[in-house]
């Protein structure tokens, strides 16, 4: 029984210690692809990796940023008999600093800095000699005519000074494009160089980062194993033209991505999806608070100017939904636009072509849609918060289209005439897209009268004042078409029994009083024709105790 045991075990220990030891394969990986979110990125790089039969450490060496292990996803290719066991990452302080390059490294840029340098010496002689035979050329042409009356130079004196000037003319011009391509050239150089030099010395190469892929395989093969993960440093935004069309009444909204990333990592030739899904955020809900008021002391100066920004805003969100506005056209098919798939709770644009993004922090402007929207357009304006009229129109997002907020380049009939701003637009919702101030609508607000009434009885003044105002709002067409204009105002609300507030007249009457459930806040909708002008009038009455100052007035 012993013996029995005996062979048994020396048995065992002969076998192959294949489930005890992994082989390990460092890889050659590039990046294939790279998923960019508004504040991160999920890279995707791709290798081939030559497996021994058994366990094998597939080491996805040299990750420059730094990564989310939670994130990391891998897949192998078809090979036969390939199992994956997992994925990890690995990462390693550096005790030494590779002094001898960093060196290497550093005389390099110096000597091409010098390189620099003396070229702007070159090229600062060259330009004060060309400003030389530029005086020389000039005082010939001016003299030679002079000298021709006195005497005749002969014909070898004039072809002598001619031939100098062109000589000399052609190598200064020789040396300056010389000195030039030699500084191209230098500083194209020196820019890697300083990149290298940056990579080699930044906090990133202080850590070695590497991830490890265990398979195990049947038989040695050749597998193909891709890895994903999530990193920083690596954003995008979205930004829009917005090009008006008065005779077709649409707007063509093209919107583009602006990318940049300082991942460590140059993209060459990468497929680029940009995604509106926010990793870094987190699923969860945050905690629910309950809404405590306290007591807060404001001054009235500062009160009255936030009073003022809030009105400016109202005219933001000026427009109402027209009977008379289209439904919008869906997106154009355009071969270099992005194609859009929604995932989950994020929607997804694929850029169609490949792109090499650098490493630089550089904005990088990448085409992701364009849709046609039918517009009726029209002007809103507030004049008791800004003296100008807005064109817009009330128009209705692709319903396959997510839009992020981001700035709108106007363009009105082909010409860029400003800027504006786009929030956050779902699918198929409506939506107001500002277009700009038209200089050709002119808007005021003028008081016409104020006066105010402070009885006397009895030589005794009255315990309260009363005041009256007048305004007067002008809106003029200057444009060759007609024009709709929505105009509002803000009649004078009291919050305080002690101050009272009688309308006198409005004229016309308009045709909202209370818009949108704010009281006090009236609309106006005007036609008008090329050169027509129309008025708008009210007064009112504010009486209110007399040592009492009035927030407004």
């Amino acid at each position: 029984m012993r013996n029995a045991v005996l062979i048994s075990l020396v048995v065992f220990l002969a076998l192959p210690c294949t489930q005890a030891f992994a082989a390990e394969a460092t890889v050659d990986s590039k990046i294939s692809s790279v998923m960019v979110f508004p504040d991160s990125c999920m890279v995707t790089r791709i290798a081939e990796a030559k497996l021994a039969a058994g366990r094998t450490n597939v080491v996805f060496a040299d990750i420059i940023p730094a990564v989310d292990e939670n994130s990391l996803k891998v897949s192998l290719g078809d090979a036969p008999g390939v199992k994956l066991l997992g994925a990890k990452l690995k990462q390693e302080y550096l005790e030494l600093v590779p002094a001898q390059e960093v060196q290497k490294l550093k005389d390099q840029i110096r000597q091409l800095e010098d390189q620099l340098r003396r070229e702007q010496d070159v090229r600062r002689v060259l330009a004060d000699e060309k400003s030389f035979l530029d005086s020389l050329r000039f005082f010939s042409q001016g003299q030679l005519p002079k000298d021709l009356i006195t005497k005749v130079p002969s014909p070898a004196e004039l072809d002598g000074t001619f031939k100098f000037l062109d000589a000399r003319l052609r190598e200064n011009y020789s040396g300056m494009m010389e000195s030039d391509l030699k500084s191209r050239e230098n500083a194209e150089k020196l820019d890697v160089l300083r990149r290298e030099l940056n990579r080699i010395e930044g906090p990133s190469q202080k850590m070695k980062r590497s991830i490890v892929v265990e398979v195990d395989a049947q038989k040695p093969v050749v597998c193909g194993v891709s890895l994903s993960y999530l990193a920083g440093g690596a954003s995008w935004h979205p930004v829009y033209d917005a090009r008006a069309d008065f005779e077709k009444s649409e707007v063509e909204l093209v919107s583009y991505a602006i990318l940049r990333q300082t991942t460590g990592d140059d993209w060459q030739d990468v497929d680029v999806a940009l995604s509106t899904a926010r990793p870094s955020v987190g699923g969860n809900m945050p905690y629910v608070a309950p809404w405590i008021l306290r007591p807060l002391q404001v001054f009235a100066e500062r009160a009255k100017g936030l009073g003022m920004m809030r009105e400016a805003k109202m005219q933001y969100a000026a427009f109402e939904k027209d009977e008379m506005t289209a439904p919008a056209a869906g997106a154009v098919p355009e071969e270099q636009f992005a194609t859009v798939q929604e995932k989950g709770v994020a929607v997804v644009y694929t850029i169609p072509r490949k792109a090499s993004i650098k490493s630089d922090g550089q904005d990088n402007k990448l085409p992701v849609s364009t849709q046609t929207l039918k517009a009726s357009f029209e002007y809103s304006t507030f004049p008791r918060a800004v003296p100008n009229a807005f064109l817009g129109s009330r128009v209705t997002n692709a319903k396959d289209l997510q839009l992020l907020g981001g700035r709108v380049n106007i363009f009105l009939q082909g010409d860029f005439v400003g800027t504006s701003s786009l929030g956050n637009i779902g699918p198929g919702e409506e939506f107001d897209l500002y277009l700009g101030v038209d200089e050709n609508v002119k808007v005021k607000r003028e008081m016409v009268e104020k006066k105010v009434d402070q009885t006397i009885i009895g030589n005794i003044p009255s315990p309260n004042r009363k005041t009256d105002f007048k305004y007067k709002l002008t809106v003029e067409n200057y444009k060759s078409r007609k024009v709709k204009v929505k105009l509002f105002e803000a009649s004078p609300v009291s919050e305080d029994d002690r101050i009272k507030v009688k309308i006198n007249t409005v004229a016309p009457k308009p045709k909202e009083e209370n818009w949108k459930d704010r009281k006090g806040i009236w609309l106006w909708e005007l036609e008008l024709d090329p050169r027509q002008k129309q008025e708008a009038t009210y007064g009112f009455t504010v009486e209110h105790p007399r040592d009492m100052q009035v927030e407004g007035l």
